[in-house]
């Protein structure tokens, strides 16, 4: 099964020494900075990353591949988090990352595996490190090629549109 991560926004922001810092001078900001941080792990982790955040009208917007997700005034985010583990489990892997300890569990009940944000903070240096040395190894060998750096997922799409 394809592998999906779903973020508890305000949370990881709120754990992640760098956003918090960003979050006391601009909000906004923070939300950006998440977005685009894990917009640039998609698709090489994740077949979809979803972040939810608490807010006042409910919508669902995408952002360099990455769908940004606002509850209702009277929606929490927690709440959103769980219907979506519990509704996309039977399709995709589910991975939801949070470091609220209520919602640990609750994910976890769901059959969702959970990252706490220093462990997502950690995936994605991992993945960082690995793509590096990838494209370390291809330059070095025979320079770099754009199927060694896109996902396979991405090859077959583009592959799809050529044959059109």
């Amino acid at each position: 099964m394809a592998p999906i991560l779903i973020v508890d926004g305000y949370n990881i922001i709120g754990s992640w020494d760098e956003l918090k810092g960003l979050k006391t001078i601009s909000l906004g900001s923070a939300r950006d900075q998440l977005i685009s941080t894990l917009s640039a792990y998609y698709p090489w982790c994740w077949e979809r990353i979803i972040i939810v955040f608490d807010g006042q009208r409910f919508a669902w917007d995408q952002f360099d591949g990455v769908e940004v997700v606002f509850t209702e005034g009277r929606e929490t985010a927690d709440t959103m988090i769980e219907k979506l583990a519990a509704g996309l489990s039977p399709y995709y892997r589910v991975e939801v990352a949070t470091s609220d300890f209520a919602e640990f569990r609750a994910a976890s009940n769901l059959g969702a595996m959970v990252l706490s944000a220093p462990a997502l903070k950690e995936r994605l240096e991992e993945q960082r490190s690995k793509y590096r040395s990838r494209l370390q190894d291809h330059t070095t060998s025979r320079g770099m090629m754009l199927n060694d750096l896109l996902h396979e997922s991405v090859l077959d799409t583009l592959e799809k549109l050529r044959r059109q």
